[in-house]
């Protein structure tokens, strides 16, 4: 079969599982800090999407053999006999029902590896093993063995009501800033331009001083501008 304009379609609706897994990921997980490539993004999409349909062919092949179904064997049959489209329109609902499910996999998918990445468990792991890591860097699949930045891991919330509170020092003797962190750039660890975003701020000049309530709705700083950050965590809603 040539890989004409049919071809692209089912090749890009069989990645939109992997698609949908890295999309549900990056929910849950900071976006990678290096630009990638199309090629890259779309072999990310192409590996989960495999697994995924891997997943679903086993376990749709266990499920006709057990009800003894003779749809495996039609389809191979409409394969050497070149009716696979007339096969796909008499099992229409089957194969909308297996898309439906494989996209739903991919949500799941991607959560899952979102929620493990997030606690820094499957890249410590990937990056730990001899054979996996090369194997997946010669495919050009980074996405599993990216690390998060520095920054990003001491100042993310870990759950829904962890609160940060910092106090920045400024450079210069410029005084001293607290309050609430609401917002900060994810940004790679070798960049000095950092943002970062405090609500229910104050301030001081000097460290002996007492620091005074802001009239703001925020103050937005600068990581370049800073000579130190020091944070507290604390939980529990407020």
């Amino acid at each position: 079969m040539t890989f004409d304009g049919t071809g692209l379609l089912i090749f890009l609706l069989a990645i939109v599982p992997g698609f949908i897994a890295q999309q549900a990921r990056s929910r849950l997980v900071p976006r990678s800090l290096r630009a990638k490539s199309a090629l890259e993004e779309t072999g990310n999409y192409v590996f989960d999407s495999i697994a995924i349909h891997l997943v679903l062919l086993a376990t749709f092949r266990v499920m006709f053999a057990a009800i003894h179904s003779m749809t495996p064997a039609s389809l191979g049959a409409a394969i050497v006999q070149k009716q696979l489209p007339v096969w796909a329109w008499q099992h229409r609902y089957l194969i909308v029902s297996y898309y439906v499910v494989s996209v739903l996999l991919g949500c799941i998918l991607g959560v899952v590896r979102g929620v493990a990445e997030r606690d820094g468990r499957v890249g410590a792991w990937l990056a730990d093993n001899r054979f996996l890591r090369p194997l997946l860097l010669r495919l050009g699949i980074r996405a599993f063995l990216e690390e998060a930045p520095v920054w990003y891991e001491a100042l993310r919330e870990k759950t829904r009501d962890e609160r940060t509170f910092v106090e920045v020092k400024m450079k210069q003797s410029e005084g001293f800033y607290t309050g609430e962190l609401k917002s900060y750039s994810i940004v790679p660890d070798s960049e000095p331009n950092k943002d970062l975003l405090l609500v229910n701020a104050a301030y001081k000049k000097k460290k002996d001083d007492t620091y005074v309530t802001l009239d703001t709705d925020g103050v937005l700083l600068n990581f370049a501008d800073a000579e130190s950050i020091s944070f507290v965590k604390t939980s529990g809603r407020f």
